[in-house]
């Protein structure tokens, strides 16, 4: 079942479901939310429906015939899936051609990237020096609508991440819109509406995607990425409701990170300059400021099943399963530490990265700011250093 493949979203799927079976299609969609969701995902499934041959009740795909095997594959001469390029060496922005001049390793890797979306519309494409639409890619657009088509039925053109227009393209863009063809479908995704021009936005019928929640989830982990029931729980956690983003988590060595996470905690709570320099110096070692927010990430994921297993003795509500131990271990030992307080610490340190505060700054003040929390409750709870 081919809307069955698209992870809840619920209400947009009853949009544009309704839309496709009474036959008042939009002549352009902007289909609008959080990155990951699977607004691709959908307009690919949309792509589907209107090129379907045999098309089922409440707008289902057969899933078999030519019209849905070539939109699933992205090969489908009537639609179009369009999205950044890199620009080839000594490219002329009046070219009619997006692939003009770009070497052949890049046009491979175009179409392998090509190729992982057709087989998972949630996978982001992701080419080198690709910042923006190109408005030759908005060109050809333009000249297509304009041709008769290859096949009868619809045309439709996908713009994936639109916002990647630059002023002259979406100008160029615009002109397309106002002058809408019959039988074409334009639509566009983006989690930056605001980054689009207000007069596209004004043409287009927009669709909002919802984060997806937890359950949802912990499910396509489970079902898609043969995560077992722990680390899809705890992958929906660090995900903020985002499948594409638990997907690179999972794709990471997460188990590794997860038990750094512990060895870090432990080297703060041992008040020793050498074992925590010794752990931040690990910790940071890669210099990647989103593996660092995704470390305390799971720190304060942690140190809240902590909080909940104290308040609450249940243990069927801990995220961090495999290490119950360890939890255990530390409420026995430090009853009394403020672990509301030292969430809000580590809280406080991913916001200090996202303001590009020196790593090993950040960890060496979040390590006193634990160690005091835990052996000077009574003292006001924490240090008094503040990160700049």
């Amino acid at each position: 079942m081919a809307w069955n493949s698209i992870i809840g979203q619920l209400r947009a799927k009853r949009i544009v479901r309704t839309a496709i079976s009474s036959g008042r299609v939009p002549n352009a969609w902007l289909f609008t939310g959080p990155e990951g969701v699977g607004k691709d995902a959908i307009a690919i499934e949309v792509a589907k429906a209107l090129r379907c041959e045999r098309l089922g009740q409440n707008a289902e795909p057969c899933g078999t015939c030519h019209g849905c095997l070539t939109v699933a594959e992205l090969q489908n001469p009537n639609v179009q899936f369009v999205f950044a390029l890199p620009s080839g060496k000594g490219e002329d922005t009046r070219s009619d051609s997006p692939m003009l001049k770009l070497s052949d390793n890049e046009i491979a890797l175009i179409r392998e990237e090509v190729a992982k979306k057709a087989r998972d519309p949630y996978h982001n494409i992701s080419i080198p020096r690709a910042q923006q639409i190109k408005i030759s890619s908005i060109r050809q657009i333009k000249r297509d609508v304009a041709l008769s088509t290859a096949e009868l039925g619809t045309r439709i053109v996908i713009i994936s991440e639109a916002h990647q227009m630059r002023s002259e393209a979406a100008n160029a863009f615009l002109k397309t819109l106002e002058e809408p063809s019959p039988k074409t479908v334009l639509i566009l995704t983006t989690s930056y509406p605001e980054r689009l021009l207000s007069t596209i936005v004004s043409r287009c019928q927009e669709v909002r995607f919802d984060l997806l929640n937890d359950e949802e989830l912990v499910l396509a982990f489970q079902e898609r990425n043969t995560a077992d029931a722990t680390t899809a729980a705890l992958t929906a956690k660090l995900a903020g409701g985002s499948y594409s983003k638990g997907v690179e988590l999972l794709q990471g060595d997460l188990r590794q990170v997860r038990f750094d996470i512990v060895s870090f905690l432990r080297g703060a709570l041992k008040r020793s300059p050498v074992a925590a320099h010794r752990e931040i110096e690990r910790v940071t070692s890669t210099g990647d400021r989103t593996h660092l927010e995704r470390v305390l990430g799971l720190l304060a994921l942690w140190l809240r099943d902590a909080y909940a297993l104290r308040l609450t003795g249940n243990e069927s509500i801990i995220v961090n399963q495999d290490q119950l131990d360890d939890i255990k271990s530390f409420n026995d030992k430090f009853a009394s530490a403020p672990t509301e307080l030292m969430i809000g610490h580590v809280e406080r340190s991913i916001k200090a990265i996202r303001r590009n505060v020196q790593p090993p700054l950040v960890l060496t003040v979040l390590a006193m700011q634990l160690a005091d929390a835990c052996f000077l409750p009574q003292e006001g709870h924490g240090s008094s250093l503040v990160i700049p």
